[in-house]
């Protein structure tokens, strides 16, 4: 359970972190949007992550942790997308 829950926790921060990175260090200067765009990323994508986890978990389809968090990834780029 607690490695399941580390994984879920590692995703949507190692995808937050990586495409924000890229993008706020453009100007060498982070701002407090940037870092309000970087905690509602890890959230958001967490969030996805845990309720696939949990929910498929709940309605008896096995999935693990890794996979949930990869699912997040790709729901979350898929609804940035449709955004734009």
């Amino acid at each position: 359970m607690i490695q399941e829950t580390l994984t879920l926790i590692a995703f949507p921060i190692l995808r937050s972190v990586s495409g924000w990175l890229e993008n706020a260090l453009k100007d060498n200067k982070i701002s407090a949007f940037e870092w309000s765009q970087l905690g509602s990323t890890v959230l958001r994508v967490g969030l996805i992550g845990v309720g696939t986890y949990f929910g498929l978990n709940e309605m008896g389809v096995d999935v693990t942790a890794l996979g949930a968090g990869a699912s997040s990834i790709l729901i979350d780029l898929i609804l940035k997308s449709i955004k734009k």
